[in-house]
């Protein structure tokens, strides 16, 4: 009976395990089948949510190259940490892992990178290779190193002003870098990634969802080692004459592209962002008067044989005072331009008056922005008043209720040099894409013709007066022949109106070679002091800029000897060195080099000569030599005719005569004539023409 009542309750107990297996193995497939059936679609797309998803990549930046090739702006591989935690347990062992790694006191890295469970934040965008193989050794949950890429440029500081600068995340700020930021940039990319329940991830897709597409290369106009002579020169000026700062650009005459184009302030407190070259405006002083002569020859109001009064330096016009450094008595146009002469030159600007002053300037580009692709370039003003009184056009006419950028007044003296033709400022040559095919060219873009071939022909030779014998005589080189024409500017006072006492820009605007001339640029010094000429500070610093580059581009600045007339296929010699020797003895040596040598005197040592030795020059260039002499107070006259004019103006200049130029070109007439004994004070007349 009792074995009867075990085995029952023994039934009754598996029969309830029975039961109750199958009812949880029908719960499990309830559930698995509402998963799995009713929610199977939306618990999916949470978990591919939680263990997948897509990460930006970057493309590659484009690069920025110089005229000739060189990498001015290229990327760099870098380490960047990131936290991306789950949860405060995350957050809690990151801490303490950063304050390990960094060797921190215990919870300040809490305090530098606060982290948020399920939010993204940078902690180190710039980390160091051994921290970032200890951190993938350690393989810390919450934190990841990404793989991103820095801008870096390899000639340093050199041209930052015109390259710019990109922010953390690779964006440009300013400069190039910011102007041309969208096509630089390019467009990212995304790759997708799968991790498991702990968060790791283990697999990244290889073959990314969406391509990134790197940017395009921008090939610049400048050459980089002009840059650096400009930029080290300027320096070098702003230092040795105690200015404030100091501005230059050069462009290529005949195109308008930029070749170099730099700031400098004193202590090396240069700002990076800006380029003072476009985004600050100077009154510009004498150097305006290139614009004015422009305009007087365009008019033909001057005859080039009438002389001008000069009011012995100081002119009452209007009711103002008009002065001159020198008290100069009668000049002709020529010499006005050449010594600068305030007073002769707003005489003259009278008989055409100022709206002809205005129209002529914004000719030549000024008032208005060049559209070169630079941020925060100015265009300048151009004051106009109701009334244009005396003292109105002659302030305009001088370089005064004026302001300009300094490459505005480059492009204008540009327009000179080449024989009236404006350019557009060009700064990008070409755009390359990644992989090195030329996608876009950029050709100079001729605004217009400013002036006859002639009359920039003869304000040229006006121009290199200036520097042979005006007021840039510190800017004459052996080297490379250059013209320009001298600034000394009074400043503004913006506070009270009016010009502050003893405060002065100067500069020198200029081109070079003048034989052919292919680069034309300024200089500017803020405030030099105690010497503020332009003629004898920012003169000087734009010689050895002109040597500097002239030497190390000695086949692209020779004269090109295809334009001399008559002399096809003429080789260029270079000039042996005759000082030290017998006159004789010199002209034998000229004649087996194929050279017509001229000389003072058929007997004496040779102690002077032009042009000098090593100077190469067509071989039908007339070279001047200069003998010793017993006498100091007589010179005898050369025979200038058949010489260029920078050779006759050094024979005279040497010499100690005064002389006055009639023309441009070669000296078809002198006065007086060849073999007259001459006092030192006496003065000569050169007629020029075309050769």
């Amino acid at each position: 009976m009792m074995s009867k009542t075990r085995v029952s309750k023994s039934r009754v107990r598996l029969v309830f395990l029975c039961v109750l297996g199958a009812l949880l193995w029908a719960a499990v497939i309830v559930r698995l089948a509402d998963i799995q059936i009713v929610h199977g679609s939306e618990y999916g797309r949470m978990a591919q949510k939680q263990s997948t998803g897509k990460i930006e990549v970057k493309a590659d930046r484009g690069l920025i190259y110089d005229r000739k090739g060189r990498q001015l702006a290229i990327n760099v591989l870098r380490n960047e940490l990131c936290g991306y935690p789950s949860g405060k347990q995350e957050i809690k062992y990151a801490y303490g892992y950063l304050d390990r790694l960094y060797g921190r006191t215990n919870g300040k890295s809490r305090r530098l990178h606060p982290l948020k469970p399920e939010r993204f934040r940078w902690i180190d965008r710039n980390l160091p290779d051994n921290l970032a193989l200890r951190i993938a050794n350690d393989s810390v949950p919450g934190l990841y190193i990404r793989k991103g890429m820095k801008r870096d440029y390899p000639f340093g500081g050199v041209g930052r002003q015109l390259l710019g600068c990109t922010d953390i995340d690779g964006k440009g700020i300013s400069g190039l870098e910011f102007s041309y930021d969208s096509l630089l940039a390019g467009s990212p990319g995304f790759i997708d990634y799968i991790r498991d329940a702990h968060r790791n991830t283990y697999r990244i897709r290889e073959i990314p969802l969406v391509k990134p597409l790197a940017g395009n290369s921008v090939v610049l106009t400048v050459d980089w080692y002009f840059q650096e002579i400009v930029e080290d020169e300027l320096r070098a000026a702003v230092e040795e004459y105690n200015a404030l700062e100091g501005t230059s650009v050069f462009v290529d005459c005949h195109s308008g592209e930029i070749l170099a184009a730099a700031d400098y302030v004193a202590g090396g407190k240069t700002d990076a962002i800006k380029l003072r070259t476009v985004s600050n405006t100077i009154e510009p002083g004498s150097v305006f008067k290139i614009i004015t002569a422009a305009t007087l020859l365009d008019e033909e109001a001057v005859d080039l044989e009438e002389e001008i009064y000069c009011e012995k330096g100081s002119w009452k016009c209007g009711r103002r005072l008009l002065r001159d450094d020198k008290k100069h008595d009668t000049l002709t146009f020529r010499e006005t331009f050449e010594l600068s002469s305030n007073i002769g030159i707003a005489k003259l600007a009278q008989r055409i008056g100022g709206e002809k002053l205005v129209k002529a300037a914004r000719r030549f580009g000024f008032g208005q922005k060049t559209m070169v692709g630079l941020p925060g370039e100015q265009s300048g003003m151009i004051a106009e008043p109701g009334v244009w009184s005396d003292y109105n056009i002659a302030a305009l006419s001088i370089g005064h209720a004026i302001s300009v950028t300094p490459l505005q007044l480059v492009l204008a003296v540009a327009a000179v040099a080449n024989g009236g033709k404006l350019y557009r400022p060009l700064l990008i040559k070409g755009m390359v894409n990644s992989e090195g095919k030329l996608v876009r060219k950029y050709t100079s873009e001729k605004l217009g013709k400013v002036m006859r071939e002639d009359d920039a022909e003869l304000l040229r030779s006006f121009m290199q007066g200036v520097v042979e014998k005006g007021t840039a005589m510190p800017a004459r080189s052996e080297i490379v022949s250059i013209a320009g024409k001298t600034g000394t500017a009074e400043v503004p006072d913006l506070e009270r109106g009016g010009y502050l006492k003893n405060k002065f820009v100067a500069s020198f605007l200029g081109f070079f070679p003048v034989e052919d001339p292919r680069i034309a640029g300024i200089v500017v010094l803020h405030q030099p002091e105690p010497v503020h000429y332009g003629g004898h500070t920012a003169g000087p610093a734009f010689r050895n800029m002109a040597e500097r580059y002239s030497i190390a581009n000695s086949d692209l600045m020779r004269p090109d000897t295809r334009l001399i007339a008559g002399d096809h296929g003429l080789k260029m010699k270079e000039v042996p060195d005759f000082v030290g020797r017998d006159v004789s003895l010199a002209a034998r040596i000229a004649e087996k080099k194929g050279m017509h040598l001229v000389a003072d005197s058929s007997e004496g040592v040779v102690v002077w000569q032009y042009p000098p030795e090593g100077r190469r020059v067509p071989g039908s260039e007339k070279v001047a030599v200069l003998v010793d002499t017993e006498s100091d107070q007589t010179v005898t006259m050369l025979n200038l005719v058949g010489m260029k004019l920078r050779t006759a103006a050094a024979v005279l200049d040497y010499q100690g005569l005064e002389f006055k130029v009639v023309g441009c070109g070669v000296v078809k007439k002198q006065s007086p004539s060849a073999g007259a004994m001459l006092n030192r004070n006496a003065a000569c007349r050169l007629v020029c023409g075309s050769a």
